[in-house]
This record gives structure tokens, C-alpha cells and sequence, in this order.
């Protein structure tokens, strides 16, 4: 009750009597739940039970029970969804009276509560206070996935810039699969001969009999990825016994007891794909938001992979043809500088081709294009693309080493055959010692122009380049 103090100021006097019903009365409109028990022991001092002596309305609610339930009845034979831990927790604070604060999950409720235990009246009396804290755990956790999940896609992150392609991502792949705990981790290229250095991940502590590429390649298993990506760039099969009425034939065959679980993302490059991230039988007790984990890891791997065909093509456009292809006179130059500095075999065929100034001047570029590309195809196909350059516009020469006499001329003569329908000036020189490679060139090129003189006797100068 309020008093006036003697220096003006409005007090509280320190001797107020409240009534047992006046301290319920308080209780009962607190906003957690609350009840107050009596502790039933057995002989020995040990808490069997606990006797209902006050239970507010908040505690009614939350065990399903009214007050006069409960009020008078013992704790076993009221509550059905109890928390056995309650009866240590009664000991300790009405026998021992000692306070206990703990957190528990009620599966029967789905949520997280916080009690406290705390000793009342005299000994063998105890009161608990639940608060309901499921908000505040579910942000705990929360917080707790998204920072683990953030320092892992950083570590992958960091692991795909930090080493050379190949390299980098294999090392993303083994930190993320020893994270998540999966059998396998791995890319599916959608081009695998320009990413032939990526390999998966696989968890050498595990004896799976993980079905193979071949196996995914029968059954098309990139059509299926696509029918449950749909329009989102992940998936996650928690259990792959699902996917038995749909495909019965690929559960059976290489699902079934070999990948219970798996993830799925695709890697895209703004429109284009490049091919899909993948986790097999990952663990689902995890303090990760794996979902986003591999989505964001997936982001950095695409990236990863789309600036290494930008190189590559930087690479090609620098050292090929842009109209047919082959080789050009940088990657020439390249491959004559090892030549030098070796000794084996090589074989030089020289060539041009006759003509193709008329064909421009009479037909147009576009005609004249056609006609280079028809005969580089030609020299691709018998002496192999990469033995081949275009150094002229109507100039191109081969340079193949390690290669037989015998065998180099029956190519020289199954090219000379196959343009037989296309005016070509051919001159070639085989070698045992590449280290002398600039004088066999310049032997082909003579050779060259010894058959280009055949030509001349029969066509007029004019219609050369």
C-alpha cells in the first residue's frame, strides 16, 4: 500500500500483509504458465509424484486441463504430455532448494519452452514457470544455420578461385561433401568435353556401390533432373522411393539401395546451362540450410565455369582460324618452337590453292569462303585438325610429327584423291630430325611451287592470287 514518506516523496511501506489468496491471486494473471506443488517421497526422500496445490489459467490451457482437474491431483495422473525431467527438477528445488532454469522441446506441442523450478513456501514445496521461447529458439537456430551456411559458401567460394580450374573446384567439392556428409558430390557437365577436368567428390570412408555415368546416360537421367527442377535451379529428393511411380524402371535399376537422398542444382551462365551440381544421400541432421548452401555454391561454380570457357575461347579464337578453324600462324609458330628443340619425325605438306582469285572476282567472297573451308575440311579430316594451319588466305601446311615416311606419304596421297575435284598445288618433304624443321618447310614450299607450275601451263596468271 501507498504511505506518504516524511521527505514528500510517494513511498511503499514495507510491512504489508498479503493473504495466501492475495499471492495466488497475483499468480494467476501471470502472463506464463504457472502451477505450485506439494512433492509426494517414498520412504527414502525420493520424489515419486507431485501434488497439484495452484495452476493458472495460462498452465490449464497449455495441458488441456481446467484448475479443478488438476487442483488436488497428482501430476502422473493429470498430464499426459509431461516432461519426465520434471520430477529431478522438483527434488532439487523442494528437497534441496535449489533453483533450476532449463530448456526442453515438447514434441506435442512442437515447441521449445524454457522452466524454471524454483522452491516456495517450506521444504517439500516447489513452483514452476514455463515460458514459451519456440520464437526465440526457431531465430537462434536460424541464425545459427545461416552462419554456418555462410562460412562454408565462403570456404567453397574461396576454394574454386584459389587454385586453377580443375584444381579449384575439386577442392570446393570435397569441402562441401565432407560438410554435408554425402556419399558423393559431383558436376554433370552439360558439355563434358570442355570441363573433362572436373571429378567428383566421393567419400572414401563409405563402401557405395554409386551408380556410374553410363548407368545415368541409359536412362537419361538429365530429362528427369528437369522434370522436377521445373522452373527453380534446385531440388531436393529426401527420399527417392517417390520417384518409383513415375520411373519405376530408373528406381529400380540404379536408385534403389544404392541413393536414398540427393540435391539437385543447375548451373547457369544468365540463359545458357552449363550443367548441374549434385549431393547423393547428404545427411539431414545438419546445422546447415542446405538448400541455400548448395544454390549459392552452385552460383560460384557456374561462374568458375563459364569464365573458364571464355578463356578457353579467348585461347582458340587466339590461335585458330576464325573462318576454318585450323591452326593459325601463332599456334604455327608455337608448335615450331618444340619442334626445334626435339628430334623425331615430321612430315611438312605445303599447299594452295589454285585459283581462288577467279573464284572470287566470278562467284563473290562468299564463294571463294566456301571453297577455303571445303578444302581445310579435306586436310582435317586425313591429317587430323590439330596437325593443321591456315597461314595465307589460300595457304595452308601441315606439320605432323612422330609419323612414318610410309605412312605420311599414303596421307599426302589420299588428300592428293580426295581434291581431286578442287585445284590444289601440293608439296611436301618428310624428315627424321624436327630439330631442322624451318629447312623441311622451306623444301615443301618448293615442292609446292614446282606442282603450282603444272598449273600455270594450262591457266593463265591472272586467276591467281
Amino acid at each position: 500500500m501507498e504511505s506518504k514518506s516524511y521527505d514528500g516523496k510517494i513511498g511503499y511501506s514495507a510491512m504489508v500483509d498479503f493473504s495466501a489468496s492475495d499471492i495466488l491471486y497475483m499468480l494467476k494473471d501471470l502472463p506464463d504458465a504457472c502451477c505450485i506443488f506439494k512433492v509426494l517421497t517414498d520412504p527414502f526422500g525420493t520424489v515419486k509424484d507431485m501434488l497439484f496445490l495452484f495452476v493458472n489459467d495460462k498452465y490449464s490451457q497449455m495441458v488441456g486441463k481446467s484448475s479443478a482437474e488438476l487442483i488436488g491431483s497428482t501430476y502422473h495422473t493429470t498430464v499426459s504430455n509431461r516432461d519426465e525431467d520434471w520430477i529431478k527438477y522438483s527434488y532439487q528445488a523442494a528437497i534441496l532448494r535449489q533453483s533450476s532454469i532449463m530448456r526442453t522441446y515438447n514434441s506435442s506441442f512442437d515447441k521449445w519452452f524454457e522452466f524454471w523450478a524454483v522452491p516456495v513456501f517450506q521444504k517439500g514445496f516447489c513452483a514452476f514457470i514455463i515460458h514459451d521461447v519456440t520464437a526465440a529458439k526457431r531465430s537462434e537456430d536460424n541464425s545459427t544455420l545461416t552462419t554456418n551456411t555462410n562460412k562454408l559458401v565462403i570456404d567453397c567460394a574461396t576454394a574454386v578461385s584459389s587454385a586453377e580450374f580443375g584444381k579449384g573446384i575439386k577442392k570446393a567439392l570435397k569441402i562441401l561433401g565432407q560438410a554435408i556428409n554425402a556419399d558423393r558430390v559431383y558436376i554433370w557437365p552439360d558439355d563434358a568435353t570442355a570441363f573433362s577436368d572436373i571429378h567428383p567428390w566421393l567419400n572414401s570412408a563409405r563402401n557405395s556401390n554409386l551408380p556410374s555415368k553410363k548407368a545415368f546416360d541409359k536412362y537419361d537421367i538429365v530429362s528427369m533432373w528437369e522434370s522436377q527442377l521445373k522452373n527453380k535451379n534446385v531440388v531436393v529428393i529426401n527420399d527417392t522411393a517417390v520417384i518409383y511411380e513415375q520411373k519405376e524402371d530408373i528406381y529400380n535399376d540404379i536408385l534403389a539401395g544404392t541413393i536414398s537422398r540427393y540435391i539437385v542444382v543447375r548451373l547457369m551462365d544468365k540463359e545458357n546451362r552449363l550443367g548441374y551440381l549434385v549431393a547423393d544421400n547428404y545427411s539431414n541432421d545438419l546445422d546447415l540450410n542446405i538448400t541455400d548452401l548448395m544454390e549459392t555454391v552452385g552460383i560460384f561454380i557456374a561462374a568458375e565455369m563459364r569464365n573458364k570457357l571464355l578463356t578457353d575461347e579467348m585461347l582458340y579464337m587466339g590461335s585458330h582460324d576464325s573462318l576454318t578453324g585450323l591452326g593459325n600462324r601463332h599456334s604455327l609458330n608455337q608448335s615450331l618452337m618444340l619442334l626445334t628443340e626435339m628430334s623425331t619425325t615430321v612430315g611438312v605438306c605445303y599447299s594452295d590453292i589454285n585459283g581462288l582469285k577467279a573464284v572470287n572476282d566470278e562467284q563473290g567472297h562468299e564463294a571463294g569462303d566456301k571453297l577455303i573451308q571445303q578444302v581445310a575440311e579435306i586436310f582435317a579430316t586425313v591429317f587430323k585438325k590439330k596437325f593443321c594451319y591456315r597461314i595465307g588466305g589460300d595457304e595452308f601446311i601441315v606439320i605432323m610429327p612422330e609419323v612414318d615416311e610410309d605412312i605420311f606419304e599414303a596421307l599426302v596421297t589420299k588428300v592428293k584423291a580426295k581434291l581431286k575435284h578442287v585445284s590444289v598445288s601440293v608439296g611436301y618433304v618428310w624428315s627424321n630430325d624436327s630439330s631442322n624443321i624451318k629447312t623441311s618447310i622451306r623444301e615443301a614450299d618448293q615442292a609446292m611451287y614446282g606442282s603450282k607450275a603444272e598449273y600455270y601451263k594450262t591457266h593463265e596468271r591472272r586467276h591467281n592470287t
